[in-house]
This record gives structure tokens, sequence and C-alpha cells, in this order.
């Protein structure tokens, strides 16, 4: 039997319920939830005595070094952000593609990652291409993304790993494609990070986002972006604030703005430094284990997933190969509803998530294959009751 990987300690809610929600929100260890609570315990205890100029100007410096651990960076390559949906919107409005241009994503995406795109288009008439896949998800493939791409197109704004259906693209295909056509990519890591491993300078990323509280393990209210150097240095911040400069707004000057290098010029206000904290040590957590041991332990466990959801005759909407997928499996029962399905599950101890009509299951490194068996027994008993 696959045990967890993670101390079933560090994840109390685990005693009482079978928790396979992680690419909605994660649990958060109580180490790196000790850590968050020891530092905002400081600055709202001792304010200044803690957390003195000095201290604020460089709070994130560790964080930053962790997260380019991670990702297989410099710490200047990476900006602490407070949300992914923050990041992407400061890069679409910064690079405005106009009228003439086109962005491609797909129309089966998170909507914060068209949302900034479509926006755009109201005002400066941009071309937003949404590869069809919401009706056939199983058609989502780097050639039907290549196919929407021409020499017209200036960004393509895509998921590492698709958060309804779990599909897994190849972030290096998708730099290659991008830069055969004098395009930047931007790539949303949100349910990628933490279990797959990704090392963005290998594999010629150019925007790289994610956030802390799904597979990271951290809390809600930060996240990065990595910005490749060639990139940060022309990077030019919508949003701009003390913290913008190379002085990490320390110098308190208000005449003249003087960007700080790298990734860090995205950085622009006081925010929930805790969270941020969090960030840093939720990855050190996993790195602690071990990203690749993550993947293929997420990997088993959706194998499992799999072979019962298919037994009970699902509908998997997840592709089977394991390189095209990471943490999520999903699946549909015919003529079922996904909503009433989940709603019978968590009343069963048993969480999971409805998206665009299936039923989603995402384990993490604190799961175990006894979660997945009673998943899948609770699953069948709720299949038994009428709609």
């Amino acid at each position: 039997m696959t045990g967890s990987l993670a101390p079933r300690d560090d994840f109390p809610i685990l005693e009482r319920v079978t928790y396979l929600n992680t690419a909605s929100i994660s649990l958060t260890p109580m180490p790196v939830r000790r850590e968050i609570d020891e530092f905002e315990h400081g600055v709202v205890s001792l304010g200044t005595i803690n957390l003195d100029d000095a201290a604020e100007a460089r709070v994130y410096d560790g964080v930053r070094d962790t997260a380019a651990s991670l990702l297989g960076c410099a710490p200047t390559d990476v900006a602490v952000v407070t949300s992914a949906t923050e990041a992407l919107c400061q890069v679409a409005w910064w690079l405005r593609p106009g009228e003439g241009a086109n962005v491609v994503s797909v129309d089966l995406e998170f909507p914060s990652v068209t949302y900034p795109w479509l926006r755009l288009a109201q005002d400066l008439g941009t071309d937003v291409r949404l590869v069809r896949a919401l009706d056939d998800p199983a058609s989502l493939s780097l050639d039907a993304v290549a196919r929407a791409v021409d020499e017209r197109t200036e960004v393509l704004c895509i998921s590492h790993v698709q958060y309804a259906t779990g599909h897994r693209l190849d972030p290096a295909a998708l730099a290659e494609l991008a830069h055969a056509h004098d395009a930047l990519l931007v790539l949303d890591a949100t349910q990628s990070a933490g279990v797959v491993p990704l090392e963005v300078r290998a594999t010629d990323q150019d925007i790289v986002i994610g956030s802390s509280y799904k597979w990271l393990t951290g809390t809600p209210g930060a996240g990065f972006c990595y910005l490749r150097p060639e990139v940060a240095e022309r990077f030019s911040p919508p949003l701009v604030g003390w913290r913008t400069t190379g002085s990490g707004g320390m110098s308190f000057d208000a005449t003249e703005i003087t960007l700080a290098a790298g990734g860090r010029r995205m950085e622009y206000a006081t925010v929930a430094y805790g969270s941020g904290i969090g960030l840093g040590a939720g990855i050190r957590y996993l790195l602690g284990v071990g990203i690749g041991d993550i993947l293929e332990h997420v990997l088993g466990l959706g194998d499992a997933l799999i072979r019962g959801l298919r037994d009970l005759g699902a509908e998997l909407v997840t592709p089977e190969a394991r390189e095209g997928r990471a943490g999520i499996v999903a699946a549909r029962f015919p003529g079922r509803r996904a909503e009433a399905l989940a709603a019978r599950l968590a009343a069963r101890g048993v969480h999971v998530a409805p998206r665009l009509g299936a039923l989603r299951f995402s384990p993490h490194l604190y799961n175990d294959e006894r979660d997945v068996a009673t998943a899948l027994d609770e699953l069948s008993g709720a299949l038994a009751e009428a709609d």
C-alpha cells in the first residue's frame, strides 16, 4: 500500500476527513503554519522592534531564494506577488498587444488566465484566440494550440496543468512554439508548481506564474512570478509603489522611480507579508520531500483513482497516460450532476470539487491509498442515491 510522503500528523484534519481537493485549496502543514504565526505574532506584538525598515526591505529575500531553488533560476528573477491573477494582469497591461496582434489561450482555462486579455480586447482591439477544448477536453494538445498560433501572435498564455481537467502540457514544447513565432510564453503554473518539477531556464520559459495556496501548501495572499532576465529588463510595471525601486523603497525618494533589477520590480506595496513567508516555508517543506518524488506519488494515486472510477462507470476527462497529467484526475458520470455528487461526498466526509461537469480529485503528498479507497467506496454509495 502506498503511504503518504509527509507525516499525517502535520495535517490534523486528515484524522476526520478524506481530503482530495488540493487543486482548490491545499492543506497547510503544521510547520508552515507555525512559521507564519511566529512572523505575524512578531509584527503585531512588537511592530518595528521586530520589523524595522531594514528588516522590511529584506523580508522576502529568503522567499525569493527558496522559490529560485524550486524553479531553477536566480533569486533576482523572482517576484513575490499577492496572487497569480495580479501578476497576470501586470504582465498583460505591460505588454498591451493591440489591434492586429493576437493572444492565444484555451477556452477551458481558469478565468484569470484569459480575462486580462479579454479585458485588453475591449480597449485595444486585441484578437484573443481561445483554442476550443471545452466541449471535448480530450482534444487539447500541443498541435491544437499550434494551429491557433501565427506570425501575428504576440503572447501564448496557457496553463502548465489545466485546473479542471488535469491535462498537462510540455513547457519546453510550448516555449519552442511561442519563440518560433517571436511570441512570449506566459505559463500559469498554479496547478503544477509543487507537484511537477519545472526548470524554467532549462525549458526556456519567459514568464511563469503560480499561487501559494494550492500545491505549494501555503496560504492565500501570495504567489510568485518568474521573469526571464531579458524580459525583466524590458518589464515596465503598470503598478508601482514604494517597494518598486532598487532600494527596496527605503530611500523614500518620491521624486523619481528607479526600478529594481530583475523580477523584484514587480513588487510595489506593503502586503500580507505573512502569506509570503508561508509561500517560502511551503516550498521548503516540499523540497525537503522532493518534487520528483511527489509527482511519482500523486501519479500512483491517480492510477488507483482511474482504475476505480472506470469500475464505477465514469468517463475519464483527464488523460490516462502519466505524461499527460499530474495531480488532478477528473471524471464525469453520464446523467449525473457533478455538483450533487460532490455535495454527497462532502456529507460523507470526502472532499473533492465539481468542475465543468466533472468530479475533480486532487491528492497531494499527504494522501495515501487509503484515502483513494475511501473516496471510491463513498462515491459508490453516493452514486446509488437518486438525484
